[in-house]
């Protein structure tokens, strides 16, 4: 058995477009959490988060179990990283109940884990600490600047401040001569602070966040004649949290200021299906596909200020379909993929859920008050490129990705009996770049 001990450094620059208008109103939550990228190790990122015909041995296991049969003995990992972004001349986020100015946030995670090839069998685990904080300024109902208020009112800057806790562990093994790999992995995650959650409640004076998640997967890994690759990936997630939400009313002029507390569920149950195909044309080149199918259903959504929207409960299905091809002469290697993201999201608002209905209408607690039907066209470019120094032990990469969004809106209010439609689109742009030692 060979071991070794990998160190890996991954530097990223993401500038967006979004506005938080154009993403809020449909809230899918990927497999597990999205803090969860931030630390996971992987070459990829590095290199335009290429992940179809380009092999990553670091990231795939975490992605597919059944991929760590191709490592080879032990490899340790401590990646910390840092993950940060800045709103220093951007504008505030505002809403019905305030407005806040968020100046940037930060992520700090340490993971550390292990991944293990012993003849047939394979596997790994990862435990993860990861620690996170948000500044922010609050003003009132007509923008007034915190500056002007008293530094003990709650309206003065502040600092959202938690942590999240990630294990994760695979096991497997290879059959036929290593021609078919298959393995489990479970993630389980303790969520006390997710990026971007803050942002749904401008103006608010507190935010405590308190969640859970959990991930089962199976994947199956077949070698092909003439080095052609098969994959294939089942999963399973559910997501629960809650938002426990304070709001400071009131002024320093007009009259003594109260606290108003509400207490939002965010919960997603999915399944997952993957299949890629992956095939060598040359020495050089290796071309692949991929296809990837969510189905998820939103037992309770936010109803968060920023769109106050009507959408509780909901279901959600999204597509992922694309394919890339990977150029190489040894000591440097040119990718390329493309990616489309059908998304379809139905939401609905039920008479038994809200308060303001007039009781003579009699309506049945199921009746759908409001329905809204949201469809995505996202489409996804990404190319990257990696080279090996003459230092064997030495390697950069460099990439960038594209994200395309697109979605339209059809609300129908069914007690008003009038509809309404809106369309989005915007664009989010990641310049990536990595050392690996």
């Amino acid at each position: 058995m060979r071991s070794r001990l990998t160190f890996l450094a991954i530097l990223l620059f993401q500038p967006t477009s979004a506005s938080l208008a154009q993403w809020i109103p449909i809230r899918t939550v990927p497999v597990i959490a999205g803090n969860q990228s931030d630390f996971q190790p992987s070459l990829a990122r590095g290199i335009g988060n290429l992940s179809i015909a380009f092999d990553d041995p670091l990231g795939d296991p975490f992605i597919n179990p059944a991929k760590a049969s191709r490592l080879e003995g032990v490899t340790l990992f401590l990646t910390p990283s840092r993950n940060s972004w800045s709103n220093e001349d951007g504008r505030s986020v505002n809403a019905g109940r305030g407005s806040s100015f968020y100046s940037g946030a930060a992520l700090n995670s340490l993971p550390l884990g292990v991944l293990f090839n012993a003849g047939d069998y394979f596997g790994g685990a990862t435990f993860a600490y990861q620690g996170y904080r948000s500044e922010r300024s609050r003003g009132d109902f007509f923008g007034v600047r915190p500056a002007l208020f008293a530094a003990d009112d709650g309206r003065a800057d502040r600092n959202d401040i938690g942590s999240n806790t990630f294990l994760f562990g695979l096991l497997g093994a290879s059959l036929f001569e290593s021609t078919l790999s298959v393995a489990g992995s479970f993630a389980w995650g303790k969520f006390g602070a997710i990026d971007g959650v803050n942002l749904l409640y401008p103006g608010a004076r507190d935010l405590k966040q308190d969640g859970s998640a959990w991930e089962a997967k199976v994947g199956v890994v077949g070698e092909l004649p003439d080095g052609d690759r098969l994959e294939l990936i089942a999963g399973r997630s559910i997501w629960k949290a809650t938002h426990d939400v304070s709001y400071l009313f009131g002024s320093p002029i007009d009259g003594p200021d109260f606290i108003v507390t509400e207490l939002n569920k965010d919960e997603t149950r999915q399944w997952l299906l993957h299949t890629a195909y992956v095939r060598p044309m040359s020495e050089r080149w290796k071309i692949g596909a991929a296809l990837s199918v969510n189905w998820k259903d939103h037992p309770k959504i936010p109803n968060y200020a920023l769109a106050n929207i009507p959408r509780d409960p909901g279901i959600s299905t999204a597509y992922n379909a694309g394919f890339g091809a990977t150029w190489t002469n040894g000591r440097s290697l040119w990718g390329f993929e493309y990616i489309f993201e059908p998304i379809t999201s139905y939401t609905w608002a039920e008479a038994g859920e809200q308060q303001n209905i007039p009781p003579n209408l009699r309506l049945a607690p199921n009746f759908k008050t409001v329905e809204n039907y949201f469809d995505f066209a996202n489409h996804i470019l990404r190319v990257g490129h990696h080279v090996q120094s003459k230092a064997e032990w030495l390697d950069c990469r460099f990439g960038a990705q594209f994200h395309f969004f697109n979605y339209t809106l059809n609300q129908h209010d069914n007690l008003a009996r009038r509809s309404r439609k809106a369309e989005y689109d915007w664009i989010e742009t990641t310049a990536s770049g990595g050392v690996t030692a």
